[in-house]
């Protein structure tokens, strides 16, 4: 009788980027309410998405049944499981958070916090949870590839400026994130589109182009998408 094997999806995960027979890109983009979505089977107008390297430690896990069925898992549920393979494997940064919560969690457990942040700064709750959908789909540990980290993904800098010492501090994150955008609003005449064009390419950028929102594609779609959610919470709320 042939051998089966049997493997959590994580594992298979983790397996198939670290395996040196597998060549396959990823693409990513996002979805209509703004969550980023990762695959291998590219659509039309969909771009590479180029992700940092992180090192995932990996431990697997053997264990073989009475009917000679092979379970592999990174995650053992009992003594059963023998370790065979231990060491650190490079892959894409986002896979490293593959077991994080889902945004639609994440969402609902920073909701008290969002609204209040809005309150006590003087924002649009829609707004704020629109900015943080878009920076870091809820998630307090995102680290961009430039440096920016958590919900309102902060540079240091902007951080300094707003009084954030822990960027990785969701209430503190967000509080610092509430009050530059209240400050761009102020700035802006509360135009939101060239605050939110602001909060993705530097003040500076938009006082450049004589108070437009500056002719970058990036900025132009992120103003779009925020936006675009802007317009759906404020609905729901």
């Amino acid at each position: 009788m042939k051998k089966r094997h049997i493997v959590n999806n994580s594992l298979i995960v983790l397996l198939l980027v670290a395996s040196p027979t597998l060549n396959a890109e990823i693409y990513s983009y996002l979805d209509s309410n703004g969550v980023r979505v990762y695959t291998d089977n590219p659509r039309p107008n969909i771009k590479i998405h180029s992700t940092a390297q992180a090192t995932v430690s990996l431990k697997i896990y053997k264990f073989v049944d009475s009917k000679g069925i092979i379970h592999l898992t990174d995650k053992p549920k009992n003594s059963r499981y023998k370790l065979i393979l231990q060491g650190g494997i490079k892959v894409p940064s986002f896979l490293a958070r593959i077991d994080s919560p889902s945004p639609k969690k994440r969402k609902f457990k920073y909701k008290s916090l969002i609204q209040e942040v809005a309150t006590s700064i003087g924002l649009e709750p829609a707004l704020l949870h629109a900015v943080i959908q878009i920076e870091s789909a809820y998630n307090p540990k995102a680290v961009s590839s430039k440096g920016a980290v958590g919900l309102m993904q902060l540079m240091p800098g902007t951080a300094k400026r707003f009084g954030v010492k822990d960027r990785s501090d969701a209430t503190a994150n967000v509080y610092g994130g509430a009050r530059y955008l209240r400050h761009l609003l102020t700035l802006f005449d509360n135009n939101i589109e060239l605050t939110l064009a602001a909060y993705n390419a530097g003040e500076n950028a938009v006082k450049r182009y004589n108070n437009q929102i500056p002719p970058y594609r990036e900025t132009k779609n992120y103003v779009n998408k925020v936006m675009k959610l802007y317009r759906a919470y404020q609905a729901l709320m």
